[in-house]
């Protein structure tokens, strides 16, 4: 059985000021979220990186220019502009940093 480590790994990555916004516990299921990553879906109860629920607050009104996508141990992760994630594209290369 995998452990849940005891702090965010991600929080420090690459300078660290990373604010979660959504949630998801492991296992086998995707976010409910429908909103493209457009930051206007909010669901379940605000958590952490250690919840045992999938949660989601709202960030469309916040500033940022870059997303970073984590396993919940932070062993895998990715950052990209905010502008390349949300551009509409298919079957096309897209810039991660």
């Amino acid at each position: 059985r995998n452990k849940v480590p005891k702090i965010d790994r991600c929080a420090k990555l690459d300078g660290g000021g990373w604010q979660l916004v959504r949630h998801v516990p492991a296992g086998n299921s995707w976010h409910p979220s429908r909103d493209r990553l457009r930051g206007t879906d909010h669901y379940g109860r605000n958590g952490n990186a250690f919840s045992a629920w999938a949660w989601s607050r709202r960030f469309h009104r916040k500033k940022f220019n870059e997303f970073l996508f984590a396993t919940g141990d932070c062993k895998r992760w990715l950052i990209s502009r905010r502008t390349t994630v949300l551009a509409w594209y298919a079957n096309q290369h897209r810039w991660i940093l």
